[in-house]
């Protein structure tokens, strides 16, 4: 009796994957990660830096930044600092801007371990974290790039070497 009742629906299933079209395998799609960018509005912020300055989104109009929360205590954030400092090293010359956000952190704490790190890059802190909401960060780090047109183009990064060597060809 049960083997009647599955007979129809293997055949159904049968025809289904047999009606679809086959893959165009002639021209393989090139993989753009753009087609992947959210490519909303970075809402501007103004953050304290370690001097006291205040360091504004907008100030860097016209230039990629790459937005980089974390924390002190976050293993995982210390673990990822040698590869932001080599992309600094890499694309600081070419005009990224990296801005590392240490989030509901003090600035004793955070100058402590900028300095222990030798982090080369803008340090600024979001003491009450309303810029990670802002930026919807559910944990850290959260590697966000902005495009020159101030549009968010990665949000949670996992790829950003692959993002910024389509922005920054050669």
């Amino acid at each position: 009796m049960m083997m009647r009742l599955c007979i129809p629906f293997i055949l159904a299933l049968c025809l289904l994957g047999c009606s679809s079209p086959p893959p165009d395998s002639t021209k393989p799609k090139k993989f753009d990660i753009r087609e992947k960018s959210i490519e909303n509005r970075a809402p501007d912020f103004v953050l304290k830096d370690l001097k006291g300055a205040d360091v504004r989104l907008s100030d860097y109009k016209n230039r990629p930044v790459l937005l980089v929360f974390s924390t002190t205590w976050c293993r995982y954030c210390r673990d990822e600092i040698p590869h932001i400092k080599k992309l600094h090293a890499s694309y600081g010359r070419k005009n990224l801007e990296i801005i590392n956000i240490f989030v509901q952190e003090t600035a004793g704490k955070v100058a402590a371990f900028a300095e222990k790190h030798e982090l080369p890059y803008r340090v600024v802190l979001d003491a009450d974290g309303q810029v990670a909401d802002r930026y919807d960060v559910k944990g850290v780090p959260t590697i966000v790039f902005i495009d020159r047109e101030g549009r968010i183009v990665c949000h949670a990064c996992r790829s950003i070497d692959t993002v910024l060597m389509d922005v920054f060809p050669g």
